[in-house]
């Protein structure tokens, strides 16, 4: 355990040098500065109704941003990850370290998912302050005198993390299978694309990860009795079975 946190760390510092680092804040920034932009210049749209909380609005406008910006950073993210080892040829240097293989990768796994954990965080705190700055500009959109619902907002970061965890796992996956990155980056658009096209409930979308995040569109909080629905336990399936396999393929023939 200690070698993985060590790897980690070092991966970490890495990666702080390198445009995944930047991809994470801008791309967590752009849905919220859009809202920014559009609560300021048209205001006057956007006053709430007599009691009405503002931040209900805002954040069931930007969750529906995200849904469709997610999937597509998590695509770069990891396409990123993998081509600078590739392009610098670092495979190599990294097998000579005295840690295993196994090792290798669960630290490469862990930066990745919390590179995804850090962009769904601050992809949160932007909106507040973006909510924050637009009260402050026009106090008749009421944003400084309500607080967000926490509640709805956990609620919908867990489901569309969970949701995402098989793009997540199968990008994984074809990073090791796949070293041009343009490739890995054609299949999740194109992945992306008939998501769109099959974004309706149920049926064939159910098995379909790239459709997930999607099914969140128009997002309401879950009741008690089914707060995960088939298709994240589907994504949780995904995730299982394409972490075992890139996981097998590393630690036996991967050479970089």
């Amino acid at each position: 355990m200690k070698d993985v946190i060590n790897v980690y760390l070092s991966e970490l510092i890495k990666l702080r040098r390198t445009f995944a680092f930047w991809l994470t804040v801008l791309g967590a920034a752009i849905i919220p500065l859009t809202m920014l932009i559009t609560y300021v210049y048209n205001w006057h749209m956007f006053i709430p109704a007599p009691g009405a909380n503002p931040w209900d609005e805002m954040y069931a406008r930007a969750f529906n941003g995200i849904i469709l910006f997610m999937p597509l950073y998590i695509i770069l993210l990891i396409g990123l990850t993998y081509h600078l080892e590739y392009k610098a040829n670092a495979w190599k240097h990294l097998f000579v370290l005295p840690v295993s293989k196994r090792t290798l990768f669960l630290s490469k796994y862990l930066i990745v998912l919390t590179m995804v954990l850090s962009f769904m965080a601050l992809f949160l705190l932007f909106t507040w302050i973006a909510g924050e700055l637009a009260g402050f500009y026009k106090a008749e959109l009421g944003f400084r005198r309500y607080n967000p619902d926490v509640f709805t907002v956990l609620d919908f970061s867990i489901r569309v993390l969970i949701a995402v965890l098989a793009i997540i796992s199968i990008h994984f996956w074809l990073g090791l299978k796949i070293r041009n990155l343009v490739s890995v980056l054609g299949i999740g658009l194109a992945g992306m694309a008939l998501a769109i096209l099959m974004n309706g409930r149920g049926g064939y979308a159910d098995f379909f990860p790239y459709a997930y995040p999607i099914m969140l569109l128009n997002y309401v909080p879950a009741s008690p009795d089914t707060y995960l629905e088939r298709f994240h336990w589907v994504s949780v399936a995904y995730f299982v079975l394409f972490s075992l396999l890139p996981l097998s393929k590393f630690i036996k023939s991967f050479r970089g």
